[in-house]
């Protein structure tokens, strides 16, 4: 019986928004910065992702983009915009993450992404999520989903994992003795055997928990 989900969440529960240059770069245009439309986009398209990687918190992401950008700011109005990019997530659900949400079991989340990226999305607010600074390791290291199971206090064999990735996700759970289940919405993974377990939506994932 599976007692706890272990969901990734960069390809499988979300990802990151394709809009969020263009919504950070319309307010640093509302705080007066010298920024040009196609040129300052086009840069924040190009280096938000590592920014928001990188940091610890919304501020450090906020000063990261400024000097990124090549721009001074006095403290009040960095803080105004680490405050911003925190109401407005960078980062989307996908249109079946509804399922994971709806399950009864314990629900956690294993990613690459910093927590304080996600921490604050509404409807994962029952998942416990673990990012490299909580679990002390990164995937595919098995003592990142060590830590989840510890934390859970769950055992593998109760487990499931559900993740895009074979080699992030599926194959490290496997080697654990966790039930992994392969998230693969475009058909495009071949070659996959039991006892791993192929979906192409979350919303098949029920049936086999």
């Amino acid at each position: 019986m599976i007692r706890l989900v272990i969901f990734d969440f960069s390809g499988t529960l979300g990802d990151y928004d394709p809009a969020g240059p263009r919504r950070v770069f319309e307010r640093l245009k509302e705080f007066n910065l010298p920024v040009s439309e196609e040129k300052t986009a086009g840069r924040l398209a190009e280096f938000l992702p590592d920014c928001l990687l990188l940091a610890r918190n919304w501020q450090e992401f906020a000063d990261r983009i400024i000097q990124k950008l090549g721009i001074v700011l006095e403290s009040d109005r960095r803080e105004a915009l680490a405050a911003f990019l925190g109401k407005r997530s960078v980062h989307k659900l996908f249109g079946d993450a509804g399922e994971a949400t709806k399950l009864p079991q314990g629900k956690a989340i294993l990613t690459l992404s910093p927590k304080f990226a996600i921490a604050d999305i509404y409807e994962l607010r029952h998942f416990e999520i673990f990012s490299p600074d909580v679990t002390g390791a990164a995937k595919p290291d098995p003592a990142a989903f060590l830590a989840v199971l510890e934390k859970m206090k769950a055992d593998p064999e109760e487990t499931a994992m559900v993740g895009d990735s074979l080699e992030n996700d599926i194959f490290p759970a496997q080697s654990l003795g966790i039930k992994p289940i392969l998230l693969d919405r475009g058909g495009k993974i071949k070659n996959v055997a039991p006892p791993i377990v192929k979906i192409k939506s979350l919303k098949e994932l029920k049936k086999y928990l």
